[in-house]
C-alpha cells in the first residue's frame, strides 16, 4: 500500500469522524429542524433490504447527534442542551483519539 493511499484513507476517516461532530453540533443548534431531515431519510421499521441498507447508512454518518438527543429529551431543555454541549466535546475528542489511533496502526502495518 502506498503512502498516497494511506493518506486518501485518513482523509476518508476525518470526514467520517467529522460528519458525525458536525451533526451533533447542527442538532444542538437547530434541534427539531435537523431531526425532522434525520427522520425522513430513516425509515422506523425497514423491511426490505433497500431499507435497511439505507437505514443503516443514514445512522453510520449522522446518528450518534440524534441518538444523544433521544436520549436526552427526558431532561428539561437547558439541562438537555448542557448534556448535548458536553457530549459533543467528549464526542471532538474522541473523534481525535479514534483518528490518530487508527493513523497509527495503519501507518505502523502498511509502512
Amino acid at each position: 500500500m502506498t503512502l498516497e493511499t494511506l493518506e486518501r484513507i485518513e482523509e476518508l476517516l476525518i470526514y467520517f469522524l467529522g460528519v458525525q461532530v458536525i451533526f451533533s453540533i447542527l442538532v444542538f443548534l437547530l434541534g427539531r429542524i435537523m431531526l425532522d431531515v434525520y427522520d425522513a431519510g430513516v425509515y422506523e421499521n425497514p423491511k426490505t433490504v433497500f431499507q435497511r441498507t439505507f437505514t443503516f447508512v443514514i445512522n453510520a454518518f449522522f446518528g450518534i447527534g440524534p441518538y444523544l438527543n433521544k436520549k436526552f429529551l427526558k431532561y428539561s431543555f437547558f439541562k438537555r442542551k448542557v448534556l448535548m454541549l458536553i457530549s459533543i466535546v467528549v464526542q471532538i475528542v474522541a473523534s481525535i483519539i479514534v483518528y490518530y489511533v487508527i493513523k497509527n496502526l495503519l501507518r505502523a502495518i502498511f509502512l
